[in-house]
Order: structure tokens, then sequence, then C-alpha cells
């Protein structure tokens, strides 16, 4: 078989494979926006077949001639698709496929339980929900470890070749580091916003043209309203992403649009004629969350952005918006504030959050911590390093869906997506300008095209620390961060 027939049979099979992950992805959609809870059961067994099928085609042992010879390719598209693929084969064949469809249809029960026992406020029934789901995905890690550290197996699934190892000294240091500067910032920024109704229509109209701001093609994708914001991308042509409402406070939509909408714009920008090939992604959830934090705090905290955002908020909010102007906005938003919940904090405690989480499911993985005791862990973790009790049984350890979905290892990518978006954002205004100087004279689109550019054409053809070494001009460091954060913090 020569190569142009291996990459026609390699491709088919990707096709297989896309299609199956995009019908599972569209199922997901539907269960986090307008799904009836009472489908809850029924769509675990639907997503739980899918999930077989799609194990069951991934290890297709026709394809392994074809791979095996495209590795060797001097396509980079095709190389990428074939390392890739290995490397998934690999771990399928380590795990099996009754846990696989188990641990999917356990998962979208245990989001479900967590949905409504959130609302309620009942850590009992959070705990009890997500027990099975913890034992599947410790399993599910030991299977995957094939002797190693299961938790390390987990990570590898988001960050691939990364350990706790690796992550431990930068995830200690930063703490570290940003303790300090949380005793010499808090209270920097300004009072949050007067107490008024901000209608959650109306925001959700704002969330939209925001989207259309930062350049989201919505001919391509959809903005739609959760619980807790998520991005998916459905396949080619079709991203979705999505945002909260608080009536009470309209600062946490928008920047879960700038989040989520990050995402969503390296979900666009990858090449359309990859989409249904394996190189046709991100190469980790670290480079993903580069930009997430990159629009959300390099572009949603700055002064020109404001500038632009206020306008949209007095024409859709008169009275909420009465007397307030740009300075208002973001000295709300930019205040440092020891605060319960991850999504709303600011960046200079966000990281000491992760630091938390990360410590917390290591330890449920390894047996170190039962999910009994999960709650009063958080709880002591979250006071013993951000200086704060949570304020409500919602805002402790069922805040997050994450480990309510099974998505354990994922946590640790939020910091390295932090430290990457500084170095980002330094080499964006070295590239193209100051960003306050920037979106006043051209918008946000210069931005845009700078990680076009850089990060997103390249899908999976390089690995994260080449793809942010070759766009940043440097190896990951925690110093532009913390530049950052001073400079963002620092006391007028």
């Amino acid at each position: 078989m020569n190569e142009t027939a291996s990459w026609a049979t390699a491709c088919e099979w990707m096709g297989t494979l896309a299609d199956l992950q995009g019908a599972s992805a569209v199922l997901e959609w539907d269960r986090e926006t307008i799904m009836p809870s009472g489908a809850a059961e029924a769509r675990g067994a639907q997503l739980s077949t899918l999930a077989g099928l799609h194990h069951r085609a991934l290890l297709d042992p026709s394809v392994g001639d074809a791979l095996d010879q495209l590795l060797e390719s001097g396509d980079p598209v095709r190389a990428a698709s074939a390392h890739e693929a290995q490397r998934e084969r690999s771990r399928a064949e380590r795990v099996p496929e009754a846990l696989v469809r188990e641990l999917t249809e356990v998962s979208s029960r245990s989001v479900a339980i967590w949905t409504d026992a959130r609302e309620r406020g009942d850590v009992s029934a959070f705990v009890e929900g997500i027990r099975p789901l913890v034992a599947l995905t410790r399993e599910q890690a030991t299977c995957l470890a094939d002797g190693g550290d299961p938790y390390d197996a987990l990570i590898d699934l988001y960050e691939p070749g990364t350990t706790y190892a690796d992550l431990q000294p930068v995830l200690d240091d930063l703490a570290a580091r940003v303790a300090p500067l949380v005793e010499q910032l808090a209270g920097a920024g300004g009072p949050a916003l007067p107490e008024r109704e901000w209608d959650g229509d109306r925001q959700m109209a704002l969330a939209s043209a925001l989207a259309d701001q930062i350049g989201f093609d919505q001919t391509r994708g959809l903005v739609g309203r959760t619980a807790h914001p998520v991005t998916m991308g459905l396949g080619a042509g079709d991203t979705r992403l999505s945002t909260r409402v608080d009536v009470a406070d309209p600062l946490s939509s928008i920047m879960a649009v700038m989040h989520e909408g990050g995402h969503a714009l390296y979900d666009q920008g990858i090449p359309e004629a990859w989409r249904r090939n394996l190189a046709g992604d991100a190469p980790s959830l670290g480079a993903h969350e580069s930009q997430s934090r990159f629009w959300e705090n390099h572009i949603g905290r700055s002064r020109a952005f404001w500038e632009v955002v206020a306008p949209m908020l007095s024409e859709r909010f008169p009275s909420s918006s009465e007397g307030l102007g740009p300075d208002d906005y973001l000295r709300a938003l930019n205040r440092v504030e020891r605060t319960s919940r991850r999504v709303e904090s600011d960046e200079v405690t966000y990281d000491l959050h992760i630091v938390l989480r990360a410590r917390l499911e290591r330890a449920m993985i390894l047996g170190d911590l039962d999910v009994t005791d999960l709650p009063g862990a958080f709880d002591e973790g979250l006071h013993d390093l951000v200086g704060i009790s949570p304020a409500s049984p919602a805002e402790g350890a069922m805040q997050d869906i994450h480990w309510a979905a099974g998505i354990i290892g994922y946590f640790p990518t939020y910091t390295l997506g932090n430290l990457y978006a500084a170095q980002l954002a330094e080499a964006a205004e070295r590239a193209v300008g100051p960003i306050d100087e920037t979106i006043r004279a051209q918008g946000m689109a210069p931005f845009l095209h700078f990680l076009r550019e850089t990060i997103h054409c390249h899908g999976r053809t390089m690995s994260t620390p080449d793809l942010m070494r070759q766009a940043a001009g440097s190896d990951l460091s925690a110093e532009p961060f913390i530049r950052h954060l001073e400079r963002t913090y620092a006391p007028q």
C-alpha cells in the first residue's frame, strides 16, 4: 500500500471516529441546555452506546498498516494524525470497552444528579452521585497507567506527556509567589457594581453580540445558556459556546463569554480540511486554555475592551447601567477579593483554586481521600489556601462540573493556560501593538489574526511546548504572568 492509499484508508477511518464523536457531542450539548431532567437515564444509555462504538472503531485492526506507514510521512498533517491515532489506540487497548461504556453512562447520570444537587445545595446527594464515577475513573486510571502513577495517566489524557511531578513544582511555586500578592493587593480595584437587576434574556442577547465582537462566526456556531459555561465542537462548521446568567451580576456572563469564546475561536480556527482527521484539534488542553485565558484576562480586563462593552450595556440595560462607565465595570471586575467560587475569582487568587483541586483529585484517585470526605477537605483546603470558607454548599466541592462529569486531571491545565496566555499576550503586543491602543484603533481583530497565524492553524502538528515556544519566543515561564498581575492589579 502506497502512502496515498494509506492516507485514504486512514481518512475514512478517522471520519467515522469524528462522526461518532460529533453525534455524542450533540447529545451532550442537548443534555446541558434543553434536555428535560427525566431523560437523563436514556441519554446516558445513548451516550454509552456511542462510546462503545467509538472504542470499537478506534481499535479497528484493518488500519494498523496504514497508520504505521503514515508515521514516517513527510507531510506534517498525515504524520501528526498517525501519531495521535497510535496514541489513542494504545490507550484504548488498555481500557475494556465495557468500562468505557459504563463510565460514559454513569458520567451522564452523575451530571444530572450534580445539576439538581447544586441547585438545592444538597452535598450528600452530590457525594453519593459522584461516588461510583470516581471509583470507575480510578479503575480507568489504573488501566491506563499500566503499573505507573494513575493520576499521571489521567493528566496525560488532557496534557500529553505531562506528569504531576512536572506540574507540582509549578503549582507550588505559583501558590508561594501568589500568596504575598494576595495579601498585598487585597482590596485593589473598586467596589462591586450597585445592586440592580440585569434581565437574563437581555444578557443572552448581549452574549451573542459580544461573541460577534471578538470574531466568533455564528454561521458556524451558536451561543447558548447553561448552568456551567462550556464550549463544544460538534464537528466541522458547528461550534457551541455557552454562558451562565446571574441577574444580579452581568460581569459573570460577560467573562464567561470571553473565556468560552477563546475556546470557540480556537475550534473555529482549525483548518476546515483537517476537521475529520486527528490533526484537526489542539495539541493539549493547556494550549486550549491559553486561548480562553488570553481572551478572558488579557483582552477582557483591558480598559479599551470596556470602552466597547459599556455602551452595549447602556443600550440594553438603560436603568441598571445608569451612572456606570468603563472604569466602574473594570474596577469591579479587577477587584482582588477572596471568593469561594473559582470561575468568578480574580486572576491573583485563581491559581490557588487550581492548586486545591489538583491536590484533592490526586488524593481521590490514589485512594488517599474518600469521596465522603471530599466536601470537608475542600472547605478546609479553601480556607488554608485562599483564606475563605464557602459561602454556601453550592460554592464548595460541588461548584464545578468537572468531578461530576468524571473529568479528573483537567484542572492543572487552567494554570498552564494562564502561564501560556501571559506569554502569548506579550508576544501579541510585540507583533501587533499594545492591547488598549490596538483595540481603540482596529478593534479586536488583530489579536484574533495573531492567534490564527501562530496557534490555531497548526492543529496538532506540533506539541504544546513547541507550539508555544514558536509563538511566544520562549519556554514556559511564570514571569510574564507575574508581571501581568503586578501591572494589572498594583494599587494606583
